[in-house]
C-alpha cells in the first residue's frame, strides 16, 4: 500500500476508476486493442536500424534494448511500463550509456515520494543526467523510447536536437501517438519507427488496470469547472503576491486554496543546460502525482537578468512541453517579465491563461504562503 499526505486518495490506488481518454489514446478501443495484440513486428529490425542510422545502428539497437528492458522492469513492479535510454558511439566504436530512466508517475513501492508526474521515460532519463547533459556527444548519440513521445518529451528532445541529437528510436506508436511530425520537421533528424507488439500489450494491460493513471499521464483527467473558476479568481486577486513570494528563477505550483504544493529553482545553469532542470517542469513534477495540474496555477519569476520579451529559451523547452501536456489553468509571470508572442501563443493555444504580475517583490517561495509537505 502506498500512503499519501494528499487530502485526496492517491490515483495509483484508484485503478478501477472509469476514465474516458482522448482520441490520442488508442488503448481504449477494443478493435485497436485486438489489432495490437496480433501486430507483426514489421520489417526486419536489424536491417531497419542499419538503413536509417548507418554507423550508429549498433548504438540504436543497444539504446532500444536498454529502454525496453527498463520498461519491462518498471511494469513488473506495478509502475508505468515506459522508459527511455540514450547510447553514445565513441570514435573507436565502443558504446557508452548516456542516459536511462523510466516513468515515475507511480511511486516506487515502499518509497516515501509522491510520484513525479513530469518524469516520463524520456524526461526521467534526461533529468537524471544532471550536468552530464552538457558533456554528451549528441551527434553520435541515439535516444530510444518505448512509446511515441508526448509533447513534453518531444519538446525535451528538441532541446537535445539543438545540441546535435539526430537519431531517435521509437519502439511503438500504436498505444499512443505523440506529435511525431515535429521530429519530421527537424532537418537531418533520423527516426527509427518500430512496431513492438510486446510493448503495446504491456501498455494495454497497464491502461486496463490503471485507467486513472494512464489518463493522468497524458493530461486527460478533466478539471472540475468550479475549482478552476475559484482558482482563476484567486489568481487575479493574489497572483501578484504569489510571484512576490518567489525568488528570481523560481516557479511554484499553487492550488485553488492558495496552497503552495511545490516550488523549484531553475538549475539549468548548474546542470549543463539540462532542460528538465528548468523551474516550471521541476515544480510541476514535485507537486506529486495525486494532483490534477489542470486545477492548479503556476507562478513563475524569470531571472532578473532576463530582459525584453521572454521566449522559450528563458522558459525552457521541457517546461513549455509540460504546460502543453498537463495544461495548468494559469501561468502567472512575475518580476516584470513579459512573454513573446510565440511562447504566449503556444500556452494560450492549449488553454493556459497567461497573467502578468508586474512589480512583484523578491522573497522565498514558501515564506508567504501556506505549504504542504515537500514533494519529490
Amino acid at each position: 500500500q502506498v500512503s499519501s499526505s494528499s487530502s485526496r486518495a492517491a490515483p495509483w490506488l484508484l485503478g478501477q476508476r472509469g476514465v474516458v481518454c482522448s482520441a490520442r489514446c488508442r488503448l481504449c478501443s477494443t478493435a485497436r486493442s485486438r489489432s495490437m495484440a496480433s501486430a507483426a513486428a514489421g520489417p526486419d529490425e536489424d536491417a531497419l536500424f542499419t538503413q536509417v542510422l548507418g554507423p550508429l545502428a549498433e548504438a540504436g539497437r543497444e539504446a532500444c534494448r536498454l529502454a525496453v528492458e527498463r520498461a519491462m522492469r518498471s511494469g513488473e513492479a506495478g509502475r508505468v511500463p515506459i522508459a527511455g535510454a540514450a547510447v553514445t558511439r565513441a570514435a573507436d566504436g565502443s558504446l557508452k550509456v548516456a542516459a536511462l530512466g523510466h516513468n515515475h508517475r507511480i511511486p516506487e513501492p515502499g518509497g516515501e515520494d509522491h510520484g513525479y508526474p513530469t518524469d516520463h521515460g524520456e524526461t526521467s532519463a534526461i533529468r537524471a543526467m544532471g550536468a552530464d547533459w552538457g558533456a554528451v556527444d549528441w551527434p553520435n548519440t541515439v535516444f530510444a523510447t518505448t512509446l511515441s513521445p508526448c509533447v513534453m518529451c518531444t519538446r525535451t528532445l528538441q532541446a537535445a536536437y539543438v545540441r546535435g541529437l539526430r537519431s531517435i528510436v521509437i519502439a511503438e506508436s500504436q498505444s499512443f501517438k505523440g506529435p511525431e511530425g515535429l521530429f519530421d520537421a527537424m532537418s537531418g533528424m533520423r527516426v527509427v519507427r518500430l512496431t513492438r507488439p510486446d510493448m503495446a500489450r504491456r501498455m494495454q494491460a497497464f491502461a486496463r488496470r490503471y485507467p486513472w493513471d494512464w489518463a493522468a499521464d497524458i493530461g486527460e483527467i478533466p478539471p472540475r469547472q468550479a475549482v478552476v473558476e475559484r482558482l482563476l479568481l484567486a489568481v487575479r486577486a493574489e497572483g501578484g503576491s504569489w510571484c512576490a513570494a518567489c525568488k528570481p528563477g523560481e516557479a511554484a505550483v499553487i492550488d485553488a486554496d492558495g496552497t503552495v504544493l511545490a516550488s523549484a529553482s531553475d538549475d539549468r545553469a548548474s546542470a549543463g543546460g539540462n532542460p528538465c532542470r528548468a523551474a516550471v517542469i521541476a515544480a510541476m513534477g514535485r507537486a506529486g502525482s495525486s494532483v490534477n495540474l489542470r486545477e492548479c496555477a503556476v507562478a513563475w519569476v524569470p531571472w532578473a537578468t532576463s530582459t525584453g520579451a521572454l521566449g522559450v529559451d528563458a522558459f525552457g523547452d521541457a517546461s513549455l512541453g509540460a504546460c502543453e501536456l498537463f495544461r495548468p489553468a494559469a501561468l502567472v509571470v512575475g518580476g516584470g517579465g513579459r512573454l513573446d508572442e510565440g511562447l504566449a501563443g503556444k500556452l494560450q493555444a492549449v488553454g493556459v491563461e497567461v497573467i502578468f504580475a508586474h512589480g512583484s517583490a523578491q522573497g522565498s517561495a514558501g515564506a508567504r504562503a501556506r505549504s504542504r509537505s515537500p514533494r519529490g
